[in-house]
């Protein structure tokens, strides 16, 4: 019985962690007109998780058409919460009716919903459910470790009802393993945070939780206390259900303390709250308390006749632990009456029914074995991927820095290169501007020894004129046009040779596209690549302006250039 006790309260727990007011809640009568009125997909199911999470609720036929149908509705909107939630209640379900494979499955597709949309709540509630089903399955050790990681999310979370709620749990494992001292260290810390929350829920929760342990540990009027206290808060929340598995164990302990007839009247009240909620199991095992306490009070009778009210209940319900608890009460009390027709009856009973428990443990410990495979290899497939994942992102990551660090050294190289370029262009700019200007200087320099050597010749003339030998007029006549020829042959020598080094290929070019050009000509085309005006060509060359305007004239006719549109300076100095 202590070990049922146990189980209760741990069913209790399992799912819903906020608390109920009673006032507020929906229930079964009113859930489909409300939800007629709510059009947002999302707001339709909350509303009925909020309905499901009454303790009232989640025993209703129902309860399970609900969930679903939250899922459904939250799983055609993609509203990933909704359909969380939905999930954790049907496997809390799934797990009430003992499909641990089911309920396992469910818990482990929230969990992983939950780990890859970061919702953090959802995470914790689906690693508390998988570690309710493995302490159901008695794994302790990896229910403990489920629990625990359940703990450290709703710390992280600050979410102190969830809290409160990892730590009852952990305080339960210690119970299932008798190590009840740290059970009660965990279970009080649980009480504490419920208490300064004010969470009824909560609070009556850790009450029972308490309770269990001080009922195994055989502190009876202790563990009455606590369940009174938990029976106050069921009763002001309206949980019917609640109330009778309390009203169910504080008779208990009543029976262990042998007050009888205390815990008979605690039994009636708790019998008529289960026949009204139609719960089955709890009134097999309410029946079977029956029939204990009549048999220790020495009223055979009346215990044979519960016990066999219990029995038909667990036939009915398939519930072994109980059929057999019973047949072999049954056949105790009839062997003691030397009945053995009734006595055989119930040992053959008490045979099957040791035989269902038995193929029902073998049935568990299979599941058990069976969950902690299928599970281990969905978590080792799931790491797999993950890390693939995780090589697969560390590769594309190491590519696209390789990437941009080759870029960034592309870039560099360019930014040197063009800005290597710039200089170079830079470079032979400064000196073809310091050969511009080299030239620029060279050209005053022969315009003026141009105009020297005019000046020498014109007196030279002059000198010619006043002189009446005919021998020496020629004497001068010759040497005068002799500084001429020197001159200008000289001069325009050293102009095409500077001119050449500055404007190299420029010749090469006006040649190749107009073949036909003269020297004078090609030499008139580098005057005005200079920009040279028609008074300095016709100083430096010492013909008038008039003949030079004349000449280039015929340039532009040769060029191509008959009107005035187009500069003929500009287009020199593009070629």
């Amino acid at each position: 019985m202590k070990s049922l006790l146990c189980l209760f309260v741990i069913l209790l727990s399992i799912y819903s962690f906020k608390p109920i007011n009673a006032q507020s809640t929906l229930n079964s009568n009113n859930i489909d007109s409300v939800l007629r009125t709510i059009k947002e997909p999302e707001k339709k199911v909350d509303k009925i998780i909020e309905f499901l999470n009454n303790p009232e609720n989640q025993y209703l036929k129902n309860a399970d058409t609900f969930a679903i149908r939250a899922y459904h509705i939250a799983e055609n909107s993609h509203y990933s919460e909704g359909k969380i939630d939905a999930m954790l209640f049907i496997s809390n379900r799934d797990f009430r009716i003992s499909n641990y494979k089911k309920a396992m499955e469910l818990a482990q597709k929230s969990k992983q919903l939950s780990e890859d949309m970061s919702y953090g709540k959802g995470l914790a509630q689906s690693l508390s459910m998988i570690g309710t089903i493995y302490s159901e399955l008695g794994d302790y050790d990896n229910s403990s470790r489920f629990f625990i990681k359940s703990l450290k999310l709703f710390e992280n979370l600050h979410d102190q009802v969830g809290i409160s709620h990892s730590l009852g749990n952990i305080g339960m494992g210690f119970c299932n393993q008798q190590d009840y001292k740290k059970a009660l260290d965990y279970l009080n810390k649980a009480l504490a945070i419920a208490t300064k929350l004010n969470s009824p829920a909560s609070i009556k929760r850790q009450f029972n939780n308490i309770a269990v342990v001080y009922g195994d540990i055989g502190k009876y009027d202790t563990a009455i206390v606590f369940l009174q206290k938990a029976l106050e808060i069921n009763i002001k929340l309206g949980d019917k259900i609640g109330q009778g598995r309390n009203l169910m164990n504080i008779g208990y302990d009543l029976m262990n303390k042998s007050q009888y007839n205390d815990a008979l009247n605690y039994f009636e009240q708790a019998i008529i709250l289960f026949t009204e909620s139609g719960n089955l199991l709890h009134m097999a095992e309410c029946y079977t308390n029956f029939g204990f306490c009549y048999e220790l009070k020495g009223q055979t009778d009346l215990g044979i006749e519960y016990f066999k009210k219990a029995l038909s209940l667990a036939e009915k319900g398939s519930y072994y632990r109980i059929l057999y608890t019973v047949s072999r009460e049954l056949d105790h009390l009839y062997a003691l009456r030397n009945d053995t027709v009734n006595a055989y009856k119930y040992v053959v009973l008490e045979k099957i029914s040791n035989d269902s428990l038995y193929a029902a443990q073998k049935q568990k410990l299979l599941s058990k074995l069976e969950l902690q495979y299928t599970y281990e290899k969905k978590e080792f497939q799931r790491q797999l991927a993950q890390q693939t994942k995780n090589t697969v992102m560390l590769i594309i990551i190491f590519s696209l820095i390789s990437g941009l660090v080759i870029l960034g050294l592309i870039f560099s190289r360019h930014r040197l290169k063009s800005k290597f370029v710039v200089l170079e262009k830079e470079k032979i700019e400064s000196e073809l501007d310091i050969k511009n200007r080299e030239l620029s200087v060279n050209l005053i320099s022969l315009i003026k020894k141009n105009e020297m050597l005019a000046e020498i010749s014109d007196k030279l003339l002059s000198f010619e004129q006043n002189e009446k030998g005919s021998e020496t007029k020629e004497a001068i006549n010759k040497i005068s046009r002799e500084i001429r020829n020197s001159t200008n042959d000289k001069m325009f020598n050293e102009f095409s040779m500077r001119f050449q080094e500055v404007h190299a290929g420029f010749y090469d070019k006006l040649l190749k596209s107009y073949p036909d050009l003269t020297q004078n000509e090609l030499k008139l085309c580098a005057f005005l690549r200079l920009n040279m005006s028609t008074k300095d060509i016709a100083e430096l060359t010492g013909q008038l302006p008039p003949t030079i305007d004349r000449a280039r004239y015929r340039l532009r006719k040769k060029l191509g250039l008959p009107g005035s549109d187009t500069n003929l300076v500009i287009f020199l100095s593009q070629l």
